[in-house]
């Protein structure tokens, strides 16, 4: 015996959400499940027909999810229960005369040491570390398809008229195409997964601000908050998750 002890870092989350200041009701939902390491936050698809439901059958999917054996293991779990979501938003969709359903998701899986960012549409993840933060996600819009073509820039691309059309989901008549990255965790990282109704209000040094100041249960209020000040436009949720350190054996996403 050694004496050295391998760790396994965890989270621990808070998530709230707003119907915000004019919309009638609430789209987005989010998950959470510390003990699975499975965090999600997921906007029905504005101009589609009721994203609350497409939201909200991605979050019952999500519910059967089973403690996982390895990250691959949880990897291919979440997978599979987007697959029963997509389905099942599907069916939805064929009951309602064939109205199309959507929604986006921003999901973060963590196991032992190593996390997986997995998205699909405009929903965002941040991470906040040694105070600076880092958005781990590329919003799926014709948007940041243009800024990437050098058409708009940044600025131009916040106001631009078509900046909410987003090129991926989870719905009907939609390849269910995820993007993925993945990284390593470290003991005081703090992630923020988040609707477009947080970053369509705040730019990311306000949400940085925010995010560094008090326990995750404030950091979350606040920045809810600021975006209902700046005009509340559109739902708004957000998910915070602290790393913290526990004992325990190293693990990957392959």
């Amino acid at each position: 015996m050694t004496g050295i002890q391998e760790e396994t870092l965890r989270g621990f989350a808070i998530g709230l959400t707003h119907v915000g200041r004019v919309r009638e009701q609430n789209e987005d939902t989010f998950f959470v499940d510390e003990q699975k390491g499975v965090f999600a936050v997921m906007d029905g698809a504005g101009g589609l027909c009721d994203g609350a439901m497409a939201s909200g059958l991605v979050r019952e999917a999500l519910t059967s999810l089973t403690n996982p054996r390895s990250g691959e293991d949880l990897l291919e779990q979440f997978e599979s229960r987007l697959i029963v979501a997509k389905d099942r938003i599907e069916r939805a969709s064929e009951s309602a005369d064939g109205a199309p359903m959507g929604t986006t998701i921003a999901a973060l899986l963590t196991f032992k040491r190593n996390f997986a960012c997995l998205w699909a549409g405009d929903s965002r993840v941040y991470r906040l570390r040694d105070s600076r933060l880092e958005q781990l996600t590329t919003d799926h819009t014709e948007a940041q398809e243009l800024v990437d073509q050098n058409v708009l820039t940044v600025e131009e691309a916040r106001t631009f008229a078509r900046r909410h059309v987003i090129t991926r989901a989870i719905g009907s008549g939609l390849d269910l195409e995820l993007e993925l990255v993945s990284g390593n965790l470290r003991p005081g990282d703090r992630f923020l997964l988040c609707s477009d109704g947080l970053t369509g209000h705040l730019e990311d040094p306000v949400i940085g601000t925010f995010l560094m100041n008090g326990a995750s249960r404030l950091a979350a209020q606040s920045l809810i908050n600021g975006a209902l000040e700046e005009g509340g436009s559109d739902n708004v949720t957000v998910v915070i998750v602290d790393i913290d350190r526990l004992a325990g054996a190293e693990g990957t996403f392959n």
